[in-house]
């Protein structure tokens, strides 16, 4: 299985992933049957289920990086988002940054809540980059680069390449094919190759990216367009 790929709906017949697949939404269900809730795509609301391709950004974003508790890790605009939150209670240190003040103080109160190690900010990265000391074994963004300007998406991608440790890795997903509604979707293996590039870091297991071709309606708002997502899994070489 190529780990830097477009969408398939095979992918989450994997057994690593269709096993964090079922983690996931049985942790989502047991925040749901709690009183508690999680946001997907900038809404935070109970769910008792996950559409299809949001746990295929998810289960496999969280299956195909070895990731062990105590490892720091830098989310970028997943605020209040079932990964945060599943990392968070698995003994990981969390550091979110959202610039939406509701989310953002969701997830405070989340961590509060359960004595997470998960830190939530509104800090915009695009304004207040991450600084030189601050470092981590994995930062993940799971489809939000797309909602940027293209200059701004490379800005940031080079900021979670540069924060990671020696051996550290970059899942990132996102928005791609020519009639992907989003105004800074990646259009082409290109605009792939361009993102992939600004962090500094090399795709996990040597290829750079596989279209399958496929499309699909992902997107209620836009029934019409179809289009796919996109993963790249990246890791920071160890020198020496």
């Amino acid at each position: 299985m190529a780990f830097n790929k477009t969408i398939s709906v095979a992918d989450l017949d994997e057994p690593a992933v269709k096993r964090r697949a079922g983690e996931l939404l049985r942790f989502g269900r047991g925040l749901l049957l709690r009183g508690q809730r999680f946001a997907v795509n900038g809404v935070s609301k109970p769910r008792w289920r996950i559409r299809w391709h949001k746990m295929w950004e998810y289960a496999r974003g969280l299956t195909l990086v070895p990731w062990q508790p105590g490892w720091r890790v830098i989310d970028f605009g997943g605020g209040a988002t079932l990964p945060v939150y599943f990392l968070a209670s698995r003994g990981l240190h969390v550091t979110s940054f959202d610039i939406d003040t509701a989310l953002t103080g969701e997830a405070q109160a989340m961590a509060a809540k359960h004595r997470w190690s998960l830190e939530a900010s509104t800090r915009d990265l695009t304004v207040e980059p991450l600084r030189d000391d601050e470092t981590f074994d994995w930062a993940m963004s799971f489809c939000v680069l797309e909602h940027l300007p293209r200059a701004q998406q490379l800005d940031v991608a080079r900021q979670l390449g540069r924060s990671l440790k020696p051996g550290g890795y970059l899942s990132i997903t996102f928005d791609f094919g020519d009639a992907a509604p989003v105004g800074g979707a990646l259009r082409a293996e290109d605009d792939v190759r361009a993102l992939a590039e600004a962090t500094g870091l090399q795709p996990v297991d040597g290829t750079l990216f596989v279209d399958t071709g496929e499309r699909f309606a992902l997107d209620k708002k836009y029934p019409d367009a179809h289009f796919t997502f996109g993963s790249l899994f990246l890791q920071k070489r160890i020198l020496g």
